[in-house]
């Protein structure tokens, strides 16, 4: 089977099942102000400045909240979307100082280990979140990336399936 489709296929059920902010791994409740979530109708820009306002009002909330880890969690993956590498692996970094075993962090950081071409430390910290993960679906995605950035094709394709099965099953 061609490594390509299975991308394509995992994308496709994702996208037309999983709501756009749960594709963000989370380990609680909702955070104090947390908006709706669903499908964003906006152009780029007002996304981008969107995407700027959520990042600052997260900012605002940790400053009230500097003990919850998932505040910057969540911030973490909004800088994740932005690009902003360095300041969102600070992010996961602190929040793994609140809470060690964050399966949600520990994803995050493997995120940003691997855009920044970590690869191998990116592999480590994913299986570390991988055994912690109820709802792994994101995780293993992510690692199967780094394994087929590794070219690793074999793992790829197993980490891929593993992330549909488990998403066939109702997890995220």
């Amino acid at each position: 089977m061609n490594i390509r489709f299975v991308i394509l296929v995992l994308l496709a059920s994702l996208s037309l099942s999983v709501p756009v902010a749960s594709a963000i791994p989370a380990e609680g409740g909702k955070a104090q102000g947390e908006q709706p979530s669903g499908p964003q109708e906006t152009p780029p820009a007002a996304a981008k400045s969107s995407l700027d306002d959520d990042i600052r009002a997260l900012r605002e909330q940790i400053t009230a909240a500097p003990a919850d880890s998932i505040l910057r969690i969540r911030l973490g993956y909004l800088l994740v979307k932005k690009n902003s590498l360095d300041e969102a692996q600070l992010s996961f970094a602190e929040a793994l100082k609140l809470n060690p075993r964050s399966h949600s962090a520990q994803t995050g950081e493997g995120i940003v280990l691997a855009g920044k071409g970590n690869l191998k430390e990116a592999e480590e910290m994913l299986k570390a979140a991988l055994v912690m993960n109820p709802d792994p679906v994101r995780t293993h995605y992510e690692l199967g990336m780094v394994y087929e950035k590794l070219g690793d094709l074999e793992n790829a394709l197993k980490e891929y399936k593993a992330g549909l099965r488990k998403h066939e099953q109702g997890r995220k």
